[in-house]
């Protein structure tokens, strides 16, 4: 019972979290580029072509997003799927690996303390970014931990 209980847990905390960002970077892609690109870079032409590229993150979230959305319907319809715990830990560490792919790259950013002097990189240390930052590292854990607790139960 728990080791389902966790899986239904880091399903839905990461179906919530891949919308939130479908939502984000893919209908909100300007202001996801603001928050990605300094003020003072604005008024480049590559400015848009950010924003347009961000869109991508969008694309790919949600289909992480209505990945988990149909294993959560199954769940609740108690579907023959995806019932054996070695599947659902194939699932949970497949989530562990798309939340780290999302965290990994803000890590050495976040080292060197965020936007440099020159205006380059994000912010990753407070505003947005942060959140997502700290927010990636959490859905991590929780994949990872629900994994865990599946392969020990």
């Amino acid at each position: 019972m728990i080791a389902s209980s966790f899986y239904v847990l880091a399903l839905v905390a990461s179906a919530l979290w891949f919308t939130a960002a479908l939502r984000y970077f893919g209908f909100q892609q300007f202001a996801a580029a603001k928050v990605m690109v300094a003020k003072s870079q604005r008024h480049s032409p590559v400015f848009p072509t950010m924003a347009a590229g961000i869109r991508f993150l969008g694309g790919m979230n949600g289909s992480l997003a209505l990945l988990c959305w149909v294993l959560i319907v199954i769940v609740l319809l108690g579907a023959d799927l995806f019932t054996d715990p070695l599947e659902r830990v194939v699932i949970l560490v497949a989530l562990t690996a798309a939340h780290f792919s999302q965290f990994a790259p803000n890590v050495p950013i976040h080292r060197n303390g965020g936007r440099q002097a020159d205006d380059s990189l994000w912010d990753v240390v407070t505003g947005p970014m942060n959140f997502i930052y700290v927010m990636d590292a959490a859905q991590m854990i929780l994949a990872f931990a629900a994994a865990v607790v599946i392969v020990l139960c």
